[in-house]
């Protein structure tokens, strides 16, 4: 398949935004990011994502109640949350309501891991995706990290 994945990114944290959204188009990947849940959800009524990259911020972003909201919809691709900190729990908690994982998102590489495991079971150009990848994870240890 020659299509690319598309990723959209919900946080109100605008340095993550722009740092994902950067390193995530650095390896050709179609990204989309709002910082406004309404809008995440307007997005994914009207258009196709593969993924879907939540902050989870409490009380300004819950992605538990974006979660199952999502699913309530039936609109909700693949989830991957992003917290500061990662708690065995939470993460069990979140799998729990659907979500494919979470990932540290002050870690643009392990964000990127998740991010690349999450896509290996889809159908794009995966030799090019990989190789765009490696050069991403390049990037980010050199400018990001």
């Amino acid at each position: 398949m020659d299509r690319m994945p598309r990723v959209i990114i919900l946080d109100p944290d605008p340095h993550t935004l722009i740092t994902l959204q950067r390193a995530l188009e650095n390896a050709e990947i179609d990204t989309t990011i709002t910082w406004d849940e309404v809008e995440a959800c307007q997005l994914l009524e009207t258009s196709h994502f593969d993924l879907i990259l939540i902050g989870h911020h409490p009380p300004e972003l819950d992605a538990a109640s974006i979660l199952d909201d999502l699913s309530f919809r039936g609109t909700c691709p693949s989830v991957l949350i992003l917290q500061t900190v990662v708690r065995e729990e939470e993460v069990e908690h979140f799998r729990n309501l659907g979500a494919i994982g979470v990932a540290p998102e002050l870690d643009p590489l392990a964000v990127l891991d998740q991010i690349t495991k999450a896509l290996a079971g889809m159908k794009f150009n995966a030799k090019a995706a990989s190789g765009r990848m490696n050069a991403t994870r390049y990037y980010i240890a050199k400018h990001c990290a």
